[in-house]
C-alpha cells in the first residue's frame, strides 16, 4: 500500500499526503481532513508520531485580538487583516478574530478569560501593543506577534512598517522640492507615532535646517471620530492668526492630511500653489482627494502574511528563540500635493 492509494482516495496529489503526514504547513483544513479520513479508511501504515505532528497541526487554533480604530487606523488594519486571514487559511489554521478596546473593561475580562480557557495556540495582536493586554499574553506564554506595534520587553515578535525611515524619505522629499520651512501634524497617542516625528527630524536636521518642537511640530488632539477636523481647525487657526510660516507639511496619517487640507482651503488658500501636503500611510483615501495625495506608505498584504508566517514558525519550530523585530521597508508615491520650490533651469541661448 502506497501513499498514492492514499492520494486517489482522498482526490489530492502523492506530495499533499507527504505534506499532511509529516504535518508541514501549506495544506488547506479540507485537504487535511480529507487525507487524515482516507488514511484511517485504507489503513495506511503510519507510525503515531508522525501522525501525531499533522494531527497537532489541525489542532493550532490562531487567535487575532484586533483593536478598532473608527477613523485613522480602519481601512490600514482591515487590509492586514484580509491577509492575515488568506495565509492562515493557506496554512489550515483555525482563527478566531476577537474585537477589543483599550477602553472598554468588559473587553478585558474577556480577553483575560480565553486566555484562562487554553483554547489557543497563538496570538497576533494587530494594532495595539498596550500594556495591559501584552502583560496578559506573556502571563500565558503563548507565542505572540505583534502588527503595527512592539513590545517593549523585546518578549513578542513584530511585523511593522518601517516609520523612522518612511517619515525620512517623505520629509527628504519634500527639502529636495526646495521646502525648508516644514511642519510635521501629528497626534502623539502611541509609541509608533513618534517614531515618524523621528524620521521627520532626521531629515530636517540631516537637511542643515534647525529643529524645534514649537516651528516645526503640530501635535492635535486624537480622536476616533474628530482627529481630520481637530487638524483642520488647527491649520485654519494658525493660517488665519498669522502664525503660519510653513510652505508645506509633513502628515502623520492620509486622514490627517485630508484634515490639512481642508484647514488651507477654508483660510482661502491652495494645495499645491500655496502650501505642499505629503502624508503617511498612502490608503485609497490619498488617491481620491483633490489634490491627489503625494504620500508614503508600505505593503499591507506582505505585513499581514508574513505576520502570520511568523506565528506558524514560532509555534512549530522555534518557541524559546529571541524576538524577532521585523520592519516593511517603505516607498514614496507622488502626486499632485507638491509644488516645487526649486528655481527652473535657465537655458542658455
Amino acid at each position: 500500500m502506497r501513499q498514492s492509494d492514499v492520494a486517489k482516495l482522498a482526490g489530492v496529489s502523492p506530495s499533499t499526503v507527504s505534506k499532511v503526514i509529516s504535518g508541514s504547513p501549506g495544506i488547506s483544513q479540507q485537504a487535511r481532513d480529507r487525507v487524515l479520513k482516507a488514511i484511517q479508511e485504507i489503513g495506511f501504515p503510519v507510525t503515531e508520531t508522525r501522525l501525531r505532528g499533522s494531527l497537532q497541526v489541525r489542532r493550532v487554533k490562531l487567535v487575532t485580538f484586533y483593536q478598532f480604530f473608527v477613523q485613522d487606523s480602519n481601512y490600514f488594519h482591515a487590509e492586514t487583516l484580509h491577509s492575515i486571514r488568506a495565509e492562515c487559511e493557506k496554512q489550515g489554521l483555525q482563527i478566531d478574530a476577537v474585537l477589543l478596546s483599550r477602553d472598554e473593561p468588559n473587553d478585558q475580562q474577556v480577553y483575560r478569560a480565553q486566555l484562562a480557557e487554553g483554547q489557543s495556540d497563538g496570538i497576533i495582536f494587530v494594532g495595539i501593543d498596550s500594556a495591559e493586554f501584552l502583560d496578559a499574553a506573556r502571563e500565558s506564554g503563548l507565542p505572540t506577534v505583534i502588527v503595527n506595534g512592539n513590545d517593549p520587553e523585546c518578549v513578542f515578535d513584530s511585523v511593522s512598517p518601517s516609520f523612522r525611515d518612511g517619515s525620512r524619505l517623505a520629509t527628504r522629499y519634500l527639502i529636495e522640492q526646495g521646502h525648508r520651512e516644514i511642519v510635521h501634524v501629528t497626534h502623539l497617542y502611541r509609541r509608533f507615532i513618534h517614531r515618524r516625528l523621528e524620521g521627520f527630524r532626521e531629515a530636517i536636521e540631516d537637511a542643515g535646517i534647525d529643529f524645534s518642537f514649537e516651528r516645526n511640530v503640530i501635535d492635535v488632539a486624537y480622536s476616533p471620530m474628530f482627529s481630520t477636523e481637530n487638524a483642520a481647525e488647527a491649520i485654519y487657526e494658525r493660517i488665519t492668526s498669522g502664525k503660519m510660516k510653513a510652505t508645506a507639511f509633513f502628515c502623520v496619517t492620509d486622514y490627517t492630511a485630508f484634515g490639512v487640507i481642508q484647514g488651507i482651503k477654508r483660510a482661502g488658500f491652495r494645495v499645491p500653489e500655496d502650501y505642499s501636503v505629503v502624508s503617511f500611510d498612502d490608503l485609497p483615501l490619498a488617491q481620491v482627494c483633490r489634490p491627489a495625495i503625494t504620500a508614503v506608505g508600505v505593503d499591507r498584504e506582505a505585513l499581514g502574511r508574513l505576520s502570520a508566517q511568523r506565528l506558524m514558525e514560532r509555534i512549530q519550530n522555534d518557541p524559546t528563540g529571541p524576538s524577532l523585530r521585523l520592519e516593511i521597508g517603505p516607498r514614496l508615491t507622488v502626486r499632485d500635493s507638491v509644488r516645487s520650490l526649486n528655481a527652473p533651469e535657465v537655458k542658455e541661448p
